[in-house]
């Protein structure tokens, strides 16, 4: 009998944990960012005091607080993940109109070739956006 109530006892704490975690990891992600920013603008503010406490001059203080510049590389993160994501989707939508069950190798086959379209979209439009970029700066 105690097994019993143990038993049900768990089942009730799974979705309680899965709840828990994942309103948790947000919620750390979000502490953690704002700390390393917080840190970022005290040391900001100490390198400006020593330059200010010891003289320096402007084109030293210049390169001291700038920050550093990539030099044409453009990130297209977002593009990445949208692609990818359509692709996916795609993937998913093309499992639903043929009738593929997730216990099928097909089903993942299917999904995984979308994924791969979705990238491979991605590529060339990234491609030819760089490809564009270097001839207006010509």
């Amino acid at each position: 009998m105690q097994s019993l109530v143990l038993a049900s006892n768990v089942e009730l704490l799974i979705p309680i944990i899965g709840v828990v975690m994942s309103l948790a990891i947000p919620m750390i992600l979000i502490f953690y960012v704002a700390k390393m920013y917080i840190n970022a603008k005290n040391r900001d503010k100490e390198v400006r005091q020593l330059i200010i406490e010891n003289n320096v001059d402007y084109d030293r203080a210049k390169l001291l607080i700038e920050k550093p510049q990539r030099k044409n590389k453009k990130t297209f993160a977002m593009l990445r993940i949208g692609c990818f994501c359509l692709g996916a989707g795609l993937g998913a939508l093309f499992n639903y109109l043929l009738g593929l069950s997730a216990e099928s190798l097909y089903f993942y086959l299917v999904l995984a070739f979308g994924c791969g379209l979705g990238m491979m979209a991605e590529f060339i439009i990234e491609w030819k956006l760089q490809k564009k970029e270097t001839y207006t700066k010509e």
